[in-house]
């Protein structure tokens, strides 16, 4: 499970990174959430830590129109 902490400040990151939209906050945490899961799935397997260092490839992350249709759909990313 990733710390809440790391995933609150890579969604800061993102939405700072995106001119800082407003009433996006869901958005964020949950894109920042998805790209952190992907990234530690990805990285070590099962049972890795994640301290928030992880190397975020553009073919791995959902892209913002994937989470803006999870999000629609009422499911987590």
């Amino acid at each position: 499970m990733i710390d809440e902490s790391i995933i609150r400040e890579r969604a800061y990151a993102l939405w700072e990174k995106d001119a800082c939209p407003e009433a996006a906050d869901l958005f964020y945490w949950y894109l920042a959430r998805y790209q952190l899961e992907t990234a530690l799935e990805r990285s070590s397997g099962e049972g890795a830590v994640c301290d928030g260092k992880l190397d975020f490839v553009s073919g791995g992350a959902a892209t913002a129109n994937e989470i803006k249709l999870l999000f629609r759909k009422g499911e987590t990313a």
